[in-house]
């Protein structure tokens, strides 16, 4: 964590996008890391890239997933300009969101945003225009945030549309999401099928279709498709690579 006219909503779902790449759940002691790249585009055009890279580990007892994602995206058309060029890194301890930090610069905007969960609730510190603010969320509001990807592993056997309390890292806030399974399928990257689930997902700021897997150890999203006021956007991943 596209193609909406003002240039927040682009970054916005920017950043829901790429937040969907830290693994949940019970790992193997045996680090690993997954890299995936995207292209990202709009009515065809290519507008920037983003890396996505996530390592897993077992440290003092506890699941960890480090993740950390560099997105780069420029677009100068008639009916817009827009640029953005940030890293967002966190860490998910036993499957729960415990970091998190966002830096970069969008047109002339400086980003910075630090977050931390600590006493129950998670505490984002901003700085804009040199000035620091605190936003805290207490734990008990939400049942995931953003960057954990409820949807990769969701039990839709009962019911294919559930609705979740869900901290939006880049809003700051707590949103309803609703998520409506449309049907298994398969993505190829590189040449390569891979199985996935395709899922609908909308919330007060948001409203996209996402292909996306849970692979027992890592939740990687294949594509996003979305909308905007008068634009769309596609964020497509070209490679995932595995190492130990």
């Amino acid at each position: 964590m596209m193609m909406f006219v003002k240039s927040h909503r682009l970054r916005i779902l920017i950043i829901t996008i790429l937040c969907l790449v830290p693994s949940i759940g019970l790992f193997a002691a045996a680090p690993a890391k997954t890299v995936t790249q995207y292209k990202v585009s709009t009515k065809g055009f290519s507008i920037g890239d983003v890396v996505t890279t996530q390592r897993i580990s077992e440290e003092d007892g506890y699941s960890r997933v480090y993740f950390e994602t560099k997105t780069r995206v420029k677009a100068s058309f008639l009916w817009m300009g827009y640029k953005l060029s940030s890293i967002e890194k966190g860490v998910l301890q036993n499957g729960k969101l415990v970091s998190y930090s966002h830096k970069g610069q969008e047109n002339d905007v400086l980003i910075d945003v630090e977050g931390k969960l600590e006493n129950e609730s998670f505490r984002f510190d901003v700085r804009e225009h040199g000035v620091k603010r605190s936003i805290v969320i207490a734990r008990g509001s939400y049942d995931y945030t953003t960057m954990e990807c409820p949807e990769a592993r969701l039990d839709f056997s009962q019911k294919s549309h559930i609705t979740l309390r869900l901290l939006d890292v880049e809003k700051m806030t707590v949103v309803k999401r609703e998520y409506h399974l449309i049907r298994t399928d398969k993505y190829m990257v590189a040449g390569k099928e891979n199985p996935c689930r395709i899922v609908d997902f909308s919330d007060l700021n948001k409203k996209a279709r996402r292909w996306i897997a849970w692979d027992g150890t890592t939740v990687i999203m294949y594509r996003q498709d979305g909308k905007g006021d008068k634009n769309s956007y596609s964020v497509q991943a070209t490679s995932v690579s595995r190492t130990l």
